[in-house]
């Protein structure tokens, strides 16, 4: 396996390194990792020909990864893909990624996280509801109790496009935030060990996403293998990494990233 280059998502974002390997004509497979998460984008003589990432393919696949702020990258040589499933030039590609980016900061900005709970406001009727096939799917998934994540793993959509869908749903007043569910809930959040990283976690986690930053903590460490009792900065820097990696927000993941690093410095100090 042959890496030419490799580097840090929060440098060099997954539009810039398109932008790159398509002017340099190259050939080969763009891999991210998050920590928690990966994808894959694969070019021939610059062009890209096929994405993979979350169980997506194709351009949704692109999207999700063009959202990533952090995390690393990997550039790796002459491998090419099994299919392509990408035949859009790549400046139309750019240009649309740059259209996502822009509509998912306005999504943020009424959306707290992809771990919000929604129901359904009971004053609508049915003859006022027109809706096309996917939003339809959401909408009867959306039952108070599950977050946009749960119906995005649940139907098979990428987190980007489930967003987009909550967002007009939210926009055309059909439905609204269960923020008594998510008090209700409080009782039954994963318990976590009484430590200063952990504190730190939770502290920075819950100013960026909300009372659901325990759950998203106890998944992630989960995922990695990392005991949260550890007192390895180095499995700690990795898991803070792919923490933020679960932020939509870019603005909230940079905040929790700078609050946690501020954290990692006052630690080494003692």
């Amino acid at each position: 396996m042959n890496h030419e280059f490799r580097g840090e998502i929060d440098s060099t974002r997954c539009p810039e390194l398109i932008k790159i390997l398509s002017l340099g004509k190259r050939t080969g497979r763009l891999s991210f990792n998050t920590g928690a998460e990966t994808g894959n984008i694969y070019f021939k003589d610059g062009d890209v020909v096929h994405a993979t990432c979350r169980g997506l393919s194709g351009i949704p696949a692109l999207y999700e990864m063009a959202s990533w702020t952090t995390g690393e990258y990997i550039f790796l040589t002459d491998e090419t893909p099994d299919m392509e499933s990408i035949s859009t030039p790549t400046n139309d590609l750019l240009e649309e990624i740059t259209k996502s980016l822009a509509l998912m900061d306005k999504i943020n900005s009424i959306i707290p996280s992809g771990a919000t709970v929604y129901t359904i406001e009971p004053d609508v009727k049915d003859n006022e509801i027109k809706l096309n096939r996917i939003q339809w799917k959401v909408l009867a998934n959306i039952d108070g109790n599950r977050s946009i994540y749960d119906i995005a793993q649940g139907l098979g959509l990428g987190l980007f496009d489930t967003m987009k869908v909550f967002y007009t749903l939210i926009r055309r007043g059909l439905i609204k935030e269960n923020k008594r569910q998510i008090l209700e809930n409080k009782e039954t959040m994963p318990g976590l060990p009484q430590t200063p990283v952990v504190n730190a976690l939770l502290d920075a986690l819950t100013c960026a996403i909300g009372p659901i930053a325990p759950v998203i903590i106890k998944d992630v460490s989960v995922e990695m293998g990392i005991d949260l009792t550890t007192e390895d900065m180095d499995e700690i820097a990795y898991l803070i990494e792919a923490i933020s990696g679960k932020i939509p927000s870019e603005e909230s993941s940079i905040a929790f990233l700078d609050k946690m690093t501020s954290w990692i410095r006052l630690e080494e100090k003692l």
